[in-house]
């Protein structure tokens, strides 16, 4: 059995160990004297990977497949519930889908290895019947409709499908009734068959742990080398927006908007999108954040209230910039937000905002290191990359003007799009 390797940050004062089995299966320790220990067991598969291919073989999957299979991994061959086990030995179970990953993760104060065996044996194997998947199917429908009824997701729902014309990111994460209607038993079987393979997964605890038996139990349940991970394969996605404006009523009190704007996509994994995409996080910080002049100014005059965000999200092969809150003038915001990107390129700012805001983004992303569930949550998506988070935060602190510059210069404001949920005027 190989060891585990060290890897320390002197300015953190952080260490943790890493190694991947022969079977390709990864493993991170993060040694933290805490009261609880978090384990997390990512898969790097999610709403993205709904077209791929293997030995030149190509696949596609119904959207909402991996969400699906989420909800059926907790369930042994006679139908039984994991989760009753994690009851037993007192420990918090959960897990979650994006379009990248499907997590499983559960937080222990005691009983951490009959927890850690309950989570690795569940997720080992997959067991369900043509009878439990079309009851799952009734269970997800409702939650889909949950999520359709609720005007925060519907506006950037409607957001990233004038945005996106071929890319998954124009469905929802848990799909919708049509394509879940598409999914049998033999489609989970297919996407755990091709995905659920242990060089596509990685296992990171945070706590005080054993770090040998820890590497016994993975090595238990995913030690056994199988298959590659299939390549995720992406149409061909135009550069422009498909609409530049999407609107439909709701009962609410003051409009929701959603502006985004359509960027390059980027290699995730590699350390130079770190750089980049670090560079144009500042730059979109600086320009709409709080202490900004543009959310000042707007704020002061009613335009905008607190419910204001700005920022910049990636994917496999898809970036955007979001502006989002609630405004009586939602296309008074969009004008004005758009107008602001503009004049700031021919208007920089000056050296002390930028350390201001360097320093900003350096003190938020430490506080990473108070929680153990970020902390292994982070580290163990991370894994799948070409970096880690101690790396990442050494270049928010190197960072230099010129870069965020050119990334606030990279920005094409004619690539825009707004999604508006308005007041209904019958209420």
């Amino acid at each position: 059995m190989s060891e585990f390797k060290l890897k320390e940050n002197s300015l953190f004062k952080e260490k943790y160990y890493y190694k991947t089995l022969n079977s390709g299966f990864k493993i991170t320790v993060i040694p933290k004297d805490l009261p609880t220990t978090v384990a997390f067991l990512c898969c790097d598969f999610g709403e993205s990977d709904v077209k791929y291919s293997i030995d030149g073989k190509e696949y596609t999957l119904p959207y909402g497949t991996a969400h699906f299979l989420e909800h059926k991994m907790f369930e042994d061959a006679k139908g039984r519930d994991a989760f009753l086990d994690f009851d037993c030995f007192g420990g918090n179970a959960n897990a979650f889908t994006s379009f990248e990953n499907t997590c499983y993760y559960f937080v222990a104060s005691e009983n951490f290895f009959e927890n850690l065996e309950v989570l690795l044996g569940a997720v080992s194997s997959l067991h369900c019947t043509k009878k439990s998947v079309e009851k799952e199917k009734k269970i997800i429908a409702r939650e889909i409709k949950m999520y359709e009824d609720q005007p925060n997701s519907s506006v950037l729902r409607n957001l990233l499908g004038a945005m996106y014309k071929h890319h998954p990111l124009n469905q929802p994460i848990s799909g919708t009734e049509e394509s879940i209607s598409e999914i049998t038993k033999d489609t989970l079987y297919q996407a755990y068959k091709h995905f659920y393979v242990p060089e596509n997964m990685c296992l990171c605890v945070c706590g005080k742990v054993d770090l040998d038996k820890i590497s016994e139990y993975a090595e238990k349940y995913f030690g056994n080398p199988s298959a590659k991970r299939p390549e995720t394969i992406f149409d061909d996605e135009p550069l422009t927006v498909i609409e530049k404006e999407v609107s439909e009523t709701d009962i609410i009190a003051t409009p929701l908007f959603s502006i985004g704007i359509k960027c390059p996509p980027q290699d995730i994994k590699t350390l130079d999108f770190v750089r980049k995409s670090s560079a144009l996080r500042i730059a979109i910080s600086l320009t709409f954040g709080r202490a900004s002049d543009f959310y000042c100014q707007n704020y002061q005059s009613g335009l905008l209230n607190e419910r204001f965000y700005a920022g910049y999200t990636t994917s496999r092969g898809a970036a955007y910039i979001a502006i989002s809150g609630s405004s009586n003038q939602p296309e008074s915001v969009f004008e004005k937000a758009l107008a602001e990107l503009e004049y700031r390129k021919k208007h920089f700012f000056t050296k002390e905002q930028i350390l201001r805001e360097k320093k900003a983004a350096y003190a938020e992303s430490i506080t990473l290191f108070d929680s153990a569930e970020d902390l292994a949550s982070t580290f163990g998506i991370t894994s799948f990359f070409d970096y880690d988070e101690y790396e990442c935060i050494e270049i928010l602190r190197d960072i230099t003007e010129e870069e965020i510059k050119n990334a606030l210069d990279s920005i094409d404001i004619t690539n825009a799009s707004i999604s508006i949920i308005r007041k209904d005027d019958l209420i």
